[in-house]
């Protein structure tokens, strides 16, 4: 059976979904599968090797701070682009089996592609649901007119072959909405990094007496900043000062992390997100792993940073709800696990002096 994988940025270009989506391609490509993946990139290119054709369309990045309305708009126009580079494959496979994965972003493709496959296709297509929309505006606080339209969406995404969520949480969530327990299976990714045997970390940022927490990726409108801010305020402030925030990534919430701890003048260490292959540098530069997620995302959102920490197997600080899959995870693991609810800022605070007090002692 061919198969047809749609996402949004491939590698190079940065975006977790295209990473994962990129992984699966070629292991099925490897399997002896013949697949096809489309997405979108810098620059329009297209790959072709055994068993796998990458296609790649040229597209600008998205203005996350441009209005909701012309953000809208790009995401819609690049769902159609998506959209027509799919049909044009399944055109090229006509008397062949085909299935068709298609992923959440950019927010409108998943939609079209149920619809079009109706009644164009009549294919197997599989969603391969990552965020949730409309779920994760209403939970942002945008677009609240649009509420009344949700359960229009919940139909619409009823109209999948099957469902593939990333986590118990997600198959909670879709049981919420209508969706029938017997089309939603738990696919989970892997971590996208398969190569680690680049070893040897780069230079801390900080001196060898302090205690570094990374957040590497996307730091978006779904991670709960707040109250880790005011933790770490208060621990260097009126804490042992012994812990120090380093920040590799991009995303929406980047600039209000940053501007708060210059506002405050609280140490923090800024870069701009490393390449896939020199990731596994970065990560173990430090002395354990920051992960987020604001309350009401959990189950919408599920960060995918915690599959690379995991597989690291190096202490998680998660700030965010134990509803969420990061909590089911990591709540047993050996190496160091601590949680606190947005918003519970003395825990928070807590958890910074523990996490000072293990790292540490690890160097003794």
């Amino acid at each position: 059976m061919h198969t047809i994988i749609v996402c949004d940025w491939i590698p190079p270009a940065f975006g977790a979904v295209g990473q994962y989506m990129e992984q699966r391609a070629r292991g099925r490509a490897a399997a002896g599968g013949q697949t096809t993946l489309i997405g979108l990139g810098a620059e329009a290119a297209t790959e072709v090797t055994p068993g796998l054709t990458i296609r790649r369309l040229a597209a600008p990045p998205v203005d996350k701070q441009a209005s909701m309305l012309k953000r809208g708009l790009w995401a819609l126009g690049t769902s159609l682009r998506l959209l027509r580079a799919a049909h044009r494959a399944t055109r090229a496979w006509p008397n062949e089996p085909c299935e068709i994965v298609v992923t959440g972003s950019p927010p409108f493709l998943a939609y079209l592609f149920i619809v079009y496959n109706r009644l164009v296709w009549r294919r197997t297509l599989i969603y391969r649901i990552t965020d949730f929309y409309p779920e994760t505006l209403f939970a942002a606080g945008h677009l609240p007119w649009l509420r009344p339209l949700a359960g229009l969406f919940h139909w619409l995404r009823r109209g999948a072959t099957r469902i593939e969520a990333l986590g118990e949480d997600q198959r909670r969530r879709l049981a919420e909405s209508g969706v029938p327990a017997e089309r939603v299976v738990v696919v989970r990714d892997a971590s996208p990094i398969q190569d680690w045997s680049r070893r040897t970390p780069v230079a801390r940022p900080f001196p060898p007496d302090k205690a570094i927490l990374l957040y590497s990726g996307n730091l978006g409108v779904a991670h709960d900043i707040d109250t880790l801010c005011q933790a770490y305020e208060r621990h260097v402030r009126h804490g042992s000062d012994r812990v120090r925030l380093w920040l590799n990534g991009v995303g929406g919430r980047v600039e209000s992390l940053r501007g708060f701890c210059a506002e405050r003048d609280l140490p923090l260490h800024f870069s701009a997100p490393a390449a896939l292959e020199d990731l596994p540098e970065v990560l173990r530069a430090c002395d354990g792993h920051l992960v987020l997620l604001g309350t009401p995302f959990w189950g919408y959102v599920l960060p995918s940073k915690i599959y690379a920490c995991l597989e690291l197997d190096g202490p998680v600080f998660y700030v965010g709800p134990t509803q969420s899959d990061v909590h089911l995870l990591s709540k047993d693991r050996a190496a160091g696990y601590l949680q606190a609810d947005p918003g519970d800022v003395d825990g928070c605070a807590a958890n910074l002096e523990s996490f000072a007090d293990r790292a540490m002692a690890g160097r003794d």
